[in-house]
């Protein structure tokens, strides 16, 4: 599944980026008619979010969000204290884990 950024902020270090795909299997059981003919006509679309973290190119934290109808994908991240300010922040969190709790690796060497 291909993920398009929609939006991206840089540090030295850090990249946090905002990115979709479309939903493969939306649960649109929530949807009224009027939702479901605009998913239809293609006015709106159906799509998961996934935010990213990396740090120095390596990804380091993530959370994904589906099921999300949007008639422009970008208003998602001009939300004001929404779903997206969350998803940076669950990612930010994890990306200060892996960094303060690095997994270990092992080195082969033949």
């Amino acid at each position: 599944m291909a993920f398009i950024t929609i939006w991206t902020f840089h540090t030295k270090r850090v990249t946090v980026t905002l990115a979709c795909t479309p939903e493969m299997d939306p649960d649109l059981s929530w949807a009224d008619a009027e939702t479901l003919e605009k998913i239809e006509r293609g006015d709106y679309v159906a799509v998961t979010f996934r935010v990213r973290v990396a740090v120095d190119g390596r990804t380091m934290g993530e959370d994904y969000l589906g099921n999300s109808i949007y008639a422009d994908v970008r208003d998602f991240a001009r939300e004001r204290g929404g779903y997206f300010s969350d998803m940076v922040a669950n990612a930010i969190a994890e990306a200060r884990r892996m960094l303060a709790h690095p997994l270990p690796v092992r080195r082969i060497m033949r």
